[in-house]
């Protein structure tokens, strides 16, 4: 798991609940912990409804090789900035290379992505993971296996892996 207080974040599955907190799987050897306070706004009495199996964007807020590492989804300054719980969507695994180029402000893989669709989303973690969400099915399949394929190509093929990968994702239905 990597994170930091200035970039970053981990995304993960809800895998048990118990009381104030549960446990968060980020991929790593153990789970992480995320309290259900640490999040903007949320009181004892009032904290999101986190079930098993629920994709939280967090970051690390502590990690340490003797203890589980800890997540929050509020910055410094009590504002989720982004971390929260993400509804809906599909979650991917992929190398953490590929996490490190999506994340970067002017990076060629998303272009395409761009250009041909209207509304998605991205959420990169740095642990691997990516969580998409798009207008439909079908879109979220296609960035899906985009996603899974682009990442050792030159920039110039990446506009025919695309539409190579929604011309056979539309003929298949």
């Amino acid at each position: 798991v990597q994170g930091s207080e200035s970039r970053g974040g981990s995304s993960g599955i809800n895998a048990e609940y118990g009381g104030e907190d549960c446990r968060v799987d980020v991929g790593a050897a153990h789970y992480a912990m995320l309290n259900g306070v640490a999040f903007e706004g949320a009181t004892q009495r009032n904290k999101p409804d986190l079930k098993i199996g629920s994709l939280v964007f967090a970051k690390v807020i502590a990690a340490n090789k003797d203890v589980e590492p800890e997540l929050s989804c509020v910055n410094k300054n009590g504002k989720s900035n982004g971390l929260q719980v993400l509804e809906g969507g599909h979650l991917i695994s992929c190398s953490l290379g590929l996490c490190r180029k999506l994340r970067q402000p002017t990076t060629p893989l998303t272009a395409p992505l761009i250009a041909h669709f209207k509304l998605f989303e991205l959420v990169v973690g740095m642990n691997g993971r990516v969580w998409i969400h798009s207008d439909s099915v079908k879109h979220t399949l296609c960035i899906s296996m985009y996603l899974g394929r682009c990442e050792y190509l030159p920039e110039e093929e990446l506009m025919p892996l695309l539409k190579d990968i929604v011309k056979r994702v539309e003929s298949s239905a």
